[in-house]
This record gives C-alpha cells, sequence and structure tokens, in this order.
C-alpha cells in the first residue's frame, strides 16, 4: 500500500494565487489527500462575517478533502458557527464538539472517510476545547467540547477496525498531540495544528508519526506513506517542505 497526503494548518488567511496554485499542482500530481488542521479562516473567535469567509474559496481551489476546525471557526452561537463554516469546500471535522441542544444545528462532523488507491482512510477530527461545562462562557454557548484525548479513546478503537490509515487531524497543539501519542498508540500519524511549532522531519512518538506544517502559509508538507506489514513507513524528501512563494 502506498498513499500520499498534503498537510497545512494555521493559514489564518494568508492565502495567495501562488502558494494555492503549488498545492493544487502537487495534489494532482501525487494524487494526494489534502487536509487542514484548522485555523483556516480570518475572523476572530468572537467575529460573524457578514459573508463567506475568502480562505473557502481558496481551499476550493487548492483541492481540500477534509479540514478540522481550529478555534477561529468556532463560535458560541448557531448562527456565528454558521457564518463562519458557510461555503466550505470539503467537510469540516470535529469530534469532540456537541451541542447542549439535540436541535442545534452542527456545521461538523466527527470523522471523514475515504477509500483513496486502495486504502481504507478514516480521519478523526479533534479540536482545542473553546467551551467546557465548567466555564462561565458554558451558559452562553450552545456547544461544549470534550476532552479531545479521552474523545479519542472512545473514537480510535472502532476506527481501527475499519482503517488501513487512520490519521488523527488535530488542532490541539504539539504537546497535546504528543500525548495523544501515547494515549492511543492504534493511530498510524497525527497531523497537528494550534501551536504553530513546525515538525519537519516527522517525529515518531509511541510509535505514531506527528507532523505540522508552517503557519502562515508558509509551508506544506507532503507526507508519502508505505505499508509492508503491520505499520506505516513514512518516506521523506526535503523537498518536500514547501517555503511559501515570496509576496
Amino acid at each position: 500500500m502506498r498513499i500520499a497526503l498534503l498537510h497545512t494548518n494555521d493559514a489564518h488567511n494568508r492565502w495567495n494565487e501562488a502558494f494555492t496554485t503549488r498545492l493544487h499542482t502537487l495534489k494532482v500530481q501525487y494524487n494526494a489527500l489534502m487536509l487542514d488542521s484548522g485555523d483556516c479562516i480570518r475572523s476572530g473567535n468572537l467575529g460573524i462575517p457578514m459573508r463567506p469567509e475568502p480562505a473557502w474559496e481558496w481551499m476550493r481551489q487548492a483541492g481540500y478533502d477534509a479540514v478540522t476546525i481550529g478555534n477561529r471557526e468556532f463560535h458560541l452561537l448557531p448562527v456565528g458557527f454558521a457564518a463562519k463554516t458557510r461555503g466550505a469546500p470539503c467537510p469540516l471535522l470535529c469530534a469532540n464538539l456537541y451541542a447542549k441542544q439535540t436541535d442545534t444545528p452542527i456545521p461538523v462532523q466527527p470523522v471523514w472517510r475515504r477509500e483513496h488507491q486502495g486504502v481504507r482512510v478514516a480521519v478523526l477530527g479533534l479540536t482545542v476545547p473553546m467551551v467546557t461545562p465548567r466555564m462561565q462562557a458554558a451558559a452562553l454557548s450552545a456547544y461544549l467540547f470534550h476532552a479531545p484525548i479521552e474523545t479519542a479513546r472512545q473514537w480510535v478503537p472502532r476506527l481501527r477496525s475499519e482503517a488501513d490509515l487512520l490519521i488523527a487531524l488535530t488542532h490541539i497543539g504539539v504537546q497535546n498531540d504528543r500525548s495523544l501519542a501515547q494515549a492511543c498508540p492504534e493511530i498510524d500519524i497525527i497531523l497537528g495544528g494550534h501551536s504553530h511549532t513546525p515538525i519537519f522531519p516527522p517525529e515518531q512518538v509511541n510509535g505514531v508519526w506527528m507532523s505540522q506544517s508552517p503557519p502562515f502559509c508558509k509551508g506544506a508538507t507532503l507526507l508519502i506513506l508505505t505499508r509492508e506489514g503491520e505499520r506505516w513507513q513514512l518516506e521523506t524528501r526535503r523537498e518536500e517542505f514547501l517555503p511559501a512563494p515570496s509576496r
């Protein structure tokens, strides 16, 4: 088995034509799945955009397959959450978010599944908890968060049985990613964000590969995975760590 992954994180709406074109070219060249770990958009945590975020159109042109929301994509209120995510070009993920009321719309899903090049892929989204039941903001928020690592412990065993490649696409920071790897060694690779901590070449923690790309569209990481036997092996080359085009 062989599969290519193209990953970005923490763009903070620094998208531009050259960078987006480069991403699309690589996606096509390697037939890669393109994933992002959140904080793609411009709006701040409490901002409500009046029109679709421009980041979504850039990401549509690039050809993203799935995105885990970051704190910038989240909002306490359904109207704000819907406005921030309106126009998203692909599924938005977050397994540890839930609505306080069952009839409240949630513009995210916990897992994205795809068979790609004969590989059954499952992508689990995890985001830093923005509102928990103990916070004062919980009274105002339509949504709450479970602890991401505890959520992963519940999801990973069932996903492991149905996936050849199990990816955690996270916006929880590098230290929490390392804790996740310790807690859930069944995960094959963690593609992270939030802490703005580039990890290249990828590192292994408890047998789990970990990677994080540079923030602000300064780079993307192309990962080529091959599997013979029980575990995936990672092929990396220096040119796969992509500098952002000069402005």
